[in-house]
Parts: structure tokens; C-alpha cells; sequence
């Protein structure tokens, strides 16, 4: 399949990055990822069909509608290959205005990094009367000189948060739901994200979530195209990569995630994110 990118840009790294793409039609259903990334995700439907699975809910997604996912939350799409596939994707890191957010008393759902308060979709009727299509493409679109050009673009990033914000006042009961819900998935998910901290065995999810483990395996897998291992070695990379960031030891992070075998934690580390656990933080 072919894909034209109309636009991209990165601003200071991975603070901020973007791009606007259309993949042809393939004529057949296919799947992406699973993934997470390490910031905040808006993901802007222009064309085609799409649907997102988060912690064993699935949205499906149409044309117009705009859907958030949060850093680290582990995501795999199904997209239609009847229609060109086109997209507006914005990726950006909350640190550079949470504070500021914080301080005009957002309620910062979509992007906040309380999993209890955030949601993942809004329709296409709330996107054009809030007028957020027209904000997130204005912050695509800001030109003018390289040395000024990114804090134009956090201030019409500002813009669209404060905007979904009035959303969020204004009709948080009309926001779409998931259209399935797995709920042992779900429960799977919530139970990683607690017990981040501790060594997670599969016969012990098993028998919290009260299902035999290859029923647990095989709901899970079906649904995220990933095994339960897979899954939760990546959550607890992508907790320790927040963890460094902040300057924690590689050491400390390890043990801080559950393993007692910093071997096994390196290995993990390096092979989910590219890169090693020293040079991703202030080393040992």
C-alpha cells in the first residue's frame, strides 16, 4: 500500500511532532500495531474507516470524528481498505503545558494522565461546533520563521485544549462510547497498570480474573493482536521510560517495575525501545 504524506514537521525533538497522510485503498481489511507512544496522541479522521482498540474497547471511528490516546496506553487499529485512508496525526508531550493547564483550571480529560478521568473519542458533530477541526489544522498549518514558529504553535496548541475543554463542560454525557467492550480485557489492562511494580505471572491473572489462562490468552490476543506477555513487558518498559525520564537510576527503575533480574530488564528495555535504559536516563 502506498501512502503520500502532504505534510510533517518534528518541533525540538519529540516534543511536538505531526503529519497529514492518505493511504490508498488495498481493497481488504488490515491491521496496525499494536503501539503506544510516549506522548499524548489526537488522531483526526479526514477519510475512510478506522477503529481503535484501547483496553479492550473498540471505537469505531468515522470521518470527522477525533480520537485522543493517552501516552504509554497500548493501541492497535483495524482500518477499512475499501476507501482512501487519510489522516491527521498530532503527537506532543503535555509536560510543555500541563502546568499552565493546571493553573487555568482545565479539566485536561483527554489529556489528562489520571486514567479515571479520560476519554478517547469525539464525535464529528462536537468537532465542527467546537470548532476543533479548524484549531488542530491551524496548528498544522502555522508557518512563519523557524526560531518562532513553535511557540505559535503551543499557543494555537493551547487553543485547541482550552476548546476541548469546553467540551468536556459542556457535553461530556454526548461523548461516543465504545462501540464493543471486552471487559476481561479491560480488567486485564486495569490490573497491569496497578500491579505495575510487581513481577506479573500469567497463572496469577488468570486466576484473579477467575478464567482459565488459555481463555485469558486467547480473548486477549484475538482482540490486540499481541500475547498477554507481550503486553505487559511493554507497559512496564514504557513505565520505566517514564521513570528515567524523571532520573531515576536504570537500576532503581528496574527494581521499580518488578524485575529482580536487571539483565532481563535490559534486554526488555533495549528491544521495546530502542535504546538502552543508561542512556535513556542518568545511568546507574
Amino acid at each position: 500500500m502506498k501512502s503520500k504524506i502532504f505534510k510533517q514537521y518534528n518541533v525540538v525533538g519529540d516534543d511536538l511532532c505531526y503529519h497529514h497522510t492518505v493511504t490508498e485503498a488495498s481493497g481488504k481489511e488490515y491491521y496496525h500495531g499494536p503501539e503506544a507512544h510516549q506522548q499524548f496522541e489526537v488522531h483526526f479522521l479526514l477519510g475512510g474507516e478506522v477503529s481503535y482498540i484501547i483496553d479492550g474497547d473498540t471505537y469505531d471511528v468515522k470521518e470527522g470524528d477525533m480520537i485522543f490516546v493517552a501516552p504509554n496506553e497500548i493501541h492497535a487499529l483495524v482500518i477499512g481498505g475499501d476507501k482512501p485512508y487519510e489522516r491527521v496525526v498530532l503527537l506532543f508531550n503535555m509536560d510543555i503545558l500541563h502546568q499552565m493547564m493546571v493553573e487555568l483550571d482545565a479539566t485536561l480529560g483527554a489529556f489528562s494522565y489520571d486514567g479515571k478521568n479520560r476519554f478517547h473519542l469525539i464525535g464529528r458533530a462536537d468537532v465542527k461546533k467546537y470548532g476543533l477541526d479548524k484549531l488542530l489544522l491551524s496548528i498544522i498549518n502555522e508557518e512563519g520563521v523557524e526560531s518562532h514558529k513553535k511557540l505559535g504553535i503551543i499557543s494555537r496548541l493551547l487553543r485547541f485544549i482550552i476548546a476541548i475543554d469546553n467540551v468536556i463542560k459542556d457535553s461530556k454525557d454526548n461523548f461516543a462510547t465504545p462501540t464493543a467492550s471486552d471487559r476481561l480485557v479491560a480488567s486485564l489492562t486495569e490490573y497491569v497498570d496497578e500491579h505495575i511494580s510487581e513481577p506479573i505471572r500469567l497463572d496469577k491473572l488468570a486466576e484473579v480474573l477467575y478464567v482459565s489462562k488459555s481463555t485469558l490468552c486467547h480473548r486477549f490476543s484475538s482482540l490486540m493482536n499481541m500475547t498477554v506477555n507481550q503486553y505487559i513487558i511493554a507497559k512496564k518498559m514504557y513505565r520505566a521510560a517514564e521513570l528515567l525520564r524523571e532520573g531515576k537510576s536504570a537500576q532503581a527503575t528496574a527494581e521499580a517495575v518488578g524485575y529482580d533480574n536487571y539483565t532481563s530488564f535490559f534486554y526488555n528495555y533495549k528491544r521495546i525501545m530502542g535504546t538502552s535504559p543508561t542512556s535513556s536516563g542518568n545511568g546507574d
